[in-house]
């Protein structure tokens, strides 16, 4: 965002002010009625342009024969707005605009009560604070430009989008970078938005469960090793003042699991998910850690296999915990942050985990889609094979 768009101009709101009074009104509207709305600002964002730098060239993009869809401004939103940091300013905009399950068809008032309930104050005081501030990041995200790749529509009749989710051209390689991308995905029962980091995954924030991906004897890797398992210990252990390990929290819940509800020595089902406490990252809004146990050691004694059935049958337990957890009430639980299961040390390459994991995905979110789904992998060329399996589901 630039300081032009900060500044007021003489005797009129700022840009970032015009775009927040055009959320608020879209927020009280609800997603039904956004045809009934002028969205000035919102439609340039749409188009790719600055909204309130109009000039004689953007001119011809906005006359009045050139219609913005109603669906091209949704699009737009719901991809930033899932873009957003922190899960409580995350899930509050997805009850305020209507994007949350269960919430498009209510009114401005119910959505803000709902959204209240996040933050768990009384819907007045939202109002006055939490609403203003969650509508100014929104602006904000808007004005850097934040999810216009997603605006557009695949296969149009002006050919496909080169944006997110959309298929390369066959002899173009395509780009990875560090960070969180959002990727509209086609799924049987419709598109769905999954979040994808390209980052170590104890570096993830404000999601509610972590999946870790172990050995089927549940014994988790070293700390020191650059592994999902040995991170996430490392990560969630309780250190004193000069980083020695004090508790080695996650590690000695998951021993604790075993004794309680396995053999200790001995394998459990490839398969098989085990719940612990996220330690020390509970301090990045982590709330639970999913452990899969997918990789059997190899017959020959010198690494792992993993069956593509195995991870498979992890990501479906996953989801039955963690919904199960959350309909008893105990732990809102309401985003899971899966990594590429049974890859690298687990023997199965990045692609045939990256298809597995995204088919079961498909099934799942069809039976249940009222969660947030996150694809985590540290690792570029990886990150590349998430990207393909992802542009390949688009028809």
């Amino acid at each position: 965002m630039t300081d032009e768009q900060e500044r007021a101009a003489p005797g009129g709101p700022t840009v970032l002010h015009r775009l927040v009074d055009e959320l608020g009104r879209v927020r009280a509207l609800g997603l039904l009625r956004l045809h009934e709305a002028e969205l000035e600002m919102l439609h340039a964002c749409v188009a790719g342009r600055t909204p309130g730098a109009e000039t004689a060239e953007t001119a011809e993009t906005s006359a009045p024969g050139v219609r913005v869809e109603p669906e091209a401004v949704e699009r737009l939103l719901h991809t930033v707005v899932l873009g957003l940091d922190g899960a409580l300013l995350r899930d509050a905009a997805l009850h305020s605009f209507g994007f949350a399950s269960g919430t498009r068809d209510l009114s401005g008032k119910e959505r803000r009560q709902r959204a209240a309930h996040v933050y768990r104050v009384g819907a007045e005081r939202f109002r006055k604070h939490q609403e203003k501030l969650m509508l100014q990041q929104v602006a904000r995200a808007l004005l850097n430009g934040e999810g216009r790749d997603a605006a557009a529509v695949p296969g149009t009749r002006e050919g496909p989008s080169e944006g997110v989710g959309a298929a390369p051209p066959a002899d173009a390689v395509l780009p990875v970078r560090a960070g969180r991308h959002v990727v509209r995905t086609a799924f049987s029962h419709g598109d769905v938005l999954l979040t994808v980091h390209v980052a170590p995954i104890e570096l993830v924030t404000g999601v509610d469960v972590l999946v870790s991906s172990e050995n089927i004897y549940f014994e988790m890797s070293k700390t020191f090793r650059r592994t999902v398992s040995g991170s996430l210990r490392r990560a969630g252990a309780t250190k004193d003042s000069v980083g020695r390990i004090t508790d080695d929290v996650i590690a000695r819940q998951l021993a604790a699991w075993m004794r309680k509800f396995g053999v200790p020595g001995l394998p459990v089902a490839a398969g098989t998910v085990a719940v612990t406490s996220p330690g020390a990252l509970s301090a990045q809004g982590v709330r639970r850690i999913l452990h899969a146990a997918v990789a059997t050691p190899s017959a020959t004694g010198d690494g792992y296999e993993t069956a593509p059935d195995a991870v498979a049958a992890a990501v479906r337990r996953v989801f039955q915990l963690a919904a199960a957890e959350r309909r008893a009430g105990r732990v809102p639980l309401r985003s899971i942050a899966l990594p590429l299961l049974g890859a690298g040390r687990g023997g199965l390459d990045a692609r045939t985990s990256a298809e597995t994991v995204v088919g079961t995905l498909e099934q799942v979110l069809g039976a249940d889609p009222d969660w947030s789904v996150h694809l985590v992998t540290r690792n570029p060329v990886s990150a590349r094979a998430v990207f393909d399996v992802l542009s390949d589901r688009r028809p």
